[in-house]
């Protein structure tokens, strides 16, 4: 499978002082598809130069208008670690009733 650009898996790192930040559009439908074919798996969605966490919260809530119709299926989970002089932006979706395999 072929990631959208500026998208890769990872973990995210230990948190830091969180801020707040400008609103910004970072989960596309190609990034959707991704998040939704690969449940429980962090991906870097994206980076910003602030903490966005007006926008983290609006994924998480589903106010954003390409996933409002995701919300009785499962959870985006969002973080945000400082790496260097920006912030990566991780997301990983979990469906209801989902159960981590070990």
């Amino acid at each position: 499978m072929t990631l959208p650009t500026g998208m890769y898996a990872a973990t995210p790192g230990k948190p830091e002082t969180a801020g707040r930040g400008n609103k910004a559009k970072l989960l596309s439908d190609e990034k959707v598809k991704v998040l939704l074919a690969t449940p429980d798996t962090w991906f870097v969605i994206g980076t910003s130069p602030r903490w966005i966490s007006g926008t983290a919260r609006n994924i998480m809530q589903f106010t954003q208008k390409n996933i409002e119709h995701l919300k009785d299926l499962g959870k985006f989970i969002v973080c945000q670690r400082k790496n260097n002089n920006q912030i990566d932006v991780y997301c990983k979706w979990i469906p209801n009733g989902y159960q981590e395999e070990e």
